[in-house]
């Protein structure tokens, strides 16, 4: 475990690659079981399989939204917390978040549930599209719950001195969810039901594991169900906290949304099978994104609250180098390789391939812009600028991308909206760099406390 000592006075790059690493293998461990799903579900159901899944996610964001709203938002107040040597405010903290994870999660299936069929209607989904999509979303949305579980405990463990261990109950539930997928879908023909049913029942695996360790005498912020409270100013500071987690989760689901709309309208459902397969690809590089971005929270957090500023500074200037570096590295693997990639999730359609070739060759401009944006975000929510990470994370969809998907295809075509996305990345970037230039400014000028030696 991770202790305050090490925390204030341990070197900036042992501590980066402690948190960083773990927190990255374990995100692309867990979204990666997006991918999985895509890769069975590609080549043993098709490109109507694709599409299905590919329309279906948007709504599923609403999970993934509420788990990080929940579990970054805690998880970022409680380093604060233990920045400042507060740790009755931090197992407070914790206390709230497991039961407002509780009820989030039975309030998500039942909206889920009541409304999947309705939201496919709206994006004009229809036939056998529609039919796999809905069975897709209702599965995940029956076990909500568990899928809360695993997503918001996650940062909490992590912020507990535990990176590894959270990447282990991650893992496990990856095996299990590629071994299960091989069983429903490609030896029991289940399908994309198949593929919905071994999802849930990986994050429930990953989720009990991390409630076990949290309710173990081995947690410094163990839980105790005595001491579970919903109380109105914790439950109120730990959504506050978490909505830029939050937005940055609902605003692919706009993201989402917007462009399988336009693929629609400007393309066909083998655009939005094309625009599926792009999606796994890039899910890898933005979960690698965000290992850097959320690794970083806990040194950030912690050193920002017990103001060692050059700490601080050094460890943002680390995951900026970081986040550029991996776009780089991600743009020139698809450059060179994207045939090779296209034909894991599909290799008996030439028209799906031409289609996602052309959309990829266009859309890897993005990797080289988003992971910064991405950073910058979370940077601002883990010292508590609630306003400015909110204010990228929305600007990105609401101020460049939305608008841009407007005016864009009537001109370009489907170009267009393939065009769409790392504009917008690239507007958000100017401004992002210029927010943490300003920051920069402040951390060198403001004086460190000096690091407690007992």
């Amino acid at each position: 475990m991770t202790n305050e000592r090490e925390m204030r006075s341990e070197s900036i790059g042992k501590l980066f690659l402690k948190f960083v690493f773990p927190a990255t293998i374990g995100l692309i461990v867990a979204g990666i079981q997006g991918v999985i799903d895509g890769f069975f579900i590609g080549n043993a159901v098709g490109s109507q399989g694709l599409a299905g899944v590919t329309l279906a996610f948007p709504l599923l964001i609403a999970i993934v939204a509420a788990g990080h709203m929940i579990g970054i938002g805690a998880s970022s107040l409680v380093a604060l917390a233990r920045g400042r040597g507060d740790l009755k405010e931090a197992f407070k903290l914790v206390h709230n978040a497991f039961p407002l994870l509780l009820l989030a999660g039975i309030g998500l299936t039942a909206i889920g549930l009541a409304f999947s069929d309705s939201y496919l209607r709206l994006l004009g989904a229809s036939g056998p599209v529609f039919a796999m999509a809905n069975d897709y979303l209702r599965v995940l949305f029956a076990g909500s719950i568990f899928l809360l579980l695993a997503i918001a405990l996650d940062p909490i463990v992590r912020n507990d001195g535990k990176p590894g261990l959270a990447m282990i109950c991650l893992a496990a539930g990856v095996f299990v969810n590629v071994v299960l997928d091989y069983l429903f879908i490609m030896r029991m023909g289940m399908g994309i039901t198949g593929a919905a049913i071994a999802t849930v029942i990986a994050f429930s695996l990953s989720g009990i594991l991390l409630s076990l360790y949290l309710f173990s005498g081995r947690a410094e912020l163990r839980l105790k169900p005595r001491s579970f409270c919903l109380k109105s100013e914790e439950v109120s500071r730990i959504m506050k906290a978490g909505l830029p987690s939050f937005a940055m989760q609902f605003s692919t689901f706009f993201i989402l949304f917007g462009n399988n709309y336009m693929m629609l309208r400007y393309g066909s459902e083998l655009a939005v099978s094309g625009y599926g397969i792009i999606g796994y690809v890039f899910s890898i590089f933005s979960l690698i994104f965000e290992g850097i971005a959320v690794g970083t929270q806990p040194i950030i957090g912690f050193n920002y609250g017990a103001r060692c500023y050059s700490r601080v500074a050094l460890t943002l200037k680390m995951a900026v180098i970081s986040c550029l570096g991996t776009g780089v590295v991600g743009f020139l693997l698809l450059s060179i390789f994207p045939e090779q990639v296209i034909h894991i999730f599909n290799h008996d359609s030439p028209e799906l391939l031409e289609i996602t070739l052309n959309g990829m060759g266009i859309f890897i401009f993005a990797l080289l812009a988003q992971g910064t944006v991405m950073l910058g975000s979370v940077y601002f929510q883990s010292i508590n600028r609630v306003r400015s990470a909110l204010f990228i994370q929305l600007g990105k969809v609401f101020l460049f991308l939305l608008p841009l998907l407007l005016i864009l295809p009537p001109i370009l075509g489907l170009d267009g909206v393939w065009l769409a996305t790392p504009a917008a990345e690239f507007l958000m970037l100017l401004i992002v760099l210029g927010l943490l230039w300003r920051e920069f400014g402040f951390l060198k000028n403001e004086r460190d406390q000096r690091p407690l030696l007992h």
